[in-house]
């Protein structure tokens, strides 16, 4: 597969050469410097924690666009793709919001290719080395690597191939699964194999990270694998592996205060949520560029592109009036007047249904928060509800919607009613967080964001499900004569 190769070794040598890997406690100060992985770059773990950097680094998808910052980036991006969030000028992560993304010659469809790509080949390499390796340190390397294949093919098969009900028989994402490959390129694998190889990996993985105590929320753990695995049989419709693995996940994780979600929670992975997550430091993002960061593109009180050149996030003017005035997560949104709102001793005015759930009180060095529990209460919900444990769900979701609106009451829906409210429940929740996109393909929802008195911007159009699928890239379809390319 030549594009994947030459993806692979354009980023894999710069992630050996100068990647750092804070908060991974390789060394007593917590950093790899350059010059010492250069010196070592056998180390399983020194490489493995490249990874974890790269996938939180500026450049992570090939490019040097300000939209190409990794898992984040592409968590932003699609969720610009969903019906709840909005970006007001076309700028940096306008093309998800106005769906040129999907595009083969857009560098959206490069970005998330090559992110997942480029790390799926060092993880193959590392797993080839680490075959016959049965040591108790390398068994949870092991686990930690193919948890992340999991999940960078959850990501590329969700992205270029249609759901995964009824379209199983159809085209997936090609099945890179060593680090040799035939010169001509692999064919794109069916949906069905594409996720046979997720399950086969991700549960595996929980498997070899039973003992593994995790010095850091940067590397997956057996929790953080357990949460994984939620999602993706929440996707294939195993909804009681899916149920299984949700409680079990999040079982033990206090949930968010309102001070938590109303302040500076989402910045830091302290927060008592975070199951896996990102500490940045000044380090980290020397790495790469300071505006090319989730906060730079969600914060719209700071002094990067949604702060400072008002390349604003907003909320959907539907979902936000569906939030309960008695629920505090309303508290991170302006309403339907222009409003100011004071941040870090700095006071600025700004328009209606604008988000203020993003705030990071440093220079843009705010944390990455990958996964939440409160993102498994759902999951766990609605993978109960279609089970027909319908007084289970609604019992979840009483746990966690009771904490955010101590006027919520324990639901009296049954059936699709229950299941929309529990949708509803998560979206609000969840804003921002990249999820909305993924749940309305799952579940064949359309884009509408043309209605009466609609606050969408230049991405004002509507579009059935069947558009939501991206292309894949041009270098890699000019490439690889294997390979078909999407309509």
């Amino acid at each position: 597969m030549k594009t994947i190769k030459y993806f692979i070794t354009a980023i894999s040598i710069g992630l050996i050469a100068h990647s750092c890997s804070s908060d991974l406690n390789t060394l007593p100060e917590g950093d790899i410097s350059g010059e010492q992985l250069n010196n070592d770059s056998s180390s399983p773990e020194k490489i493995l924690g490249g990874i974890y950097l790269d996938l939180r680094s500026n450049g992570a998808g090939g490019t040097t666009s300000h939209s190409d910052f990794g898992i984040m980036g592409i968590k932003a991006g699609a969720d610009l793709m969903s019906n709840d969030v909005i970006q007001s000028t076309n700028q940096h992560l306008g093309m998800f919001y106005n769906y040129e993304a999907t595009n083969a010659s857009n560098s959206a469809s490069e970005i998330v290719w090559t992110t997942f790509y480029a790390r799926i080949f060092v993880i193959n390499k590392l797993l080839d080395d680490l075959k016959n390796d049965t040591g108790t340190k390398n068994r949870a390397i092991k686990g930690q690597l193919l948890a992340l294949r999991a999940y960078s093919y959850l990501y590329l098969v969700r992205f270029y191939a249609n759901s995964y009900k009824e379209h199983q028989s159809e085209p997936g994402v090609p099945l890179v699964l060593t680090s040799s490959n035939p010169s001509q390129g692999l064919p794109r694998s069916t949906v069905s194999e594409v996720y046979g190889q997720i399950v086969k990996d991700i549960e595996e993985s929980i498997v070899l990270l039973d003992t593994f105590a995790r010095p850091s929320k940067a590397q997956i753990d057996q929790r953080t694998a357990k949460a994984i695995a939620a999602e993706v049989f929440l996707e294939t419709g195993n909804y009681a592996k899916s149920a299984q693995y949700a409680e079990e996940s999040k079982q033990g994780i206090a949930l968010m205060t309102e001070n938590d979600y109303t302040t500076t929670g989402f910045s830091t992975v302290s927060n008592p949520e975070a199951i896996w997550g990102f500490h940045n430091t000044i380090s980290t993002m020397s790495i790469g560029n300071y505006y090319a960061s989730f906060f730079s593109m969600f914060d719209n009180t700071n002094e990067g592109y949604a702060g400072a050149a008002q390349i604003r996030k907003l909320i959907d003017k539907r979902l936000y009036d569906a939030i309960p005035e008695t629920d505090y997560r309303k508290k991170v949104f302006n309403g339907s007047q222009s409003a100011s709102y004071t941040f870090n001793g700095k006071t600025k005015n700004y328009p209606a249904y604008v988000s203020w759930k993003f705030k990071d009180p440093s220079l843009f060095e705010g944390d990455y928060i990958y996964i939440r529990a409160s993102s498994l209460y759902y999951i766990e919900a609605e993978a109960l509800a279609r089970q027909g444990r319908e007084a289970e769900a609604r019992q979840v979701l009483f746990e966690i919607s009771s904490k955010r609106d101590k006027a919520y009451t324990l639901s009296s829906k049954t059936g699709n009613e229950l299941i929309s409210e529990i949708i509803l429940q998560k979206r609000i929740e969840l804003w921002g967080e990249g999820y909305a996109w993924f749940d309305m393909k799952r579940l064949n929802t359309p884009l509408e964001r043309i209605y009466p008195g609609t606050n969408h911007t230049f991405g004002r159009f509507n579009l059935s499900p069947d558009k939501f699928r991206f292309q894949i890239p041009n270098k890699e379809i000019n490439n690889n004569p294997q390979i078909t390319q999407n309509p």
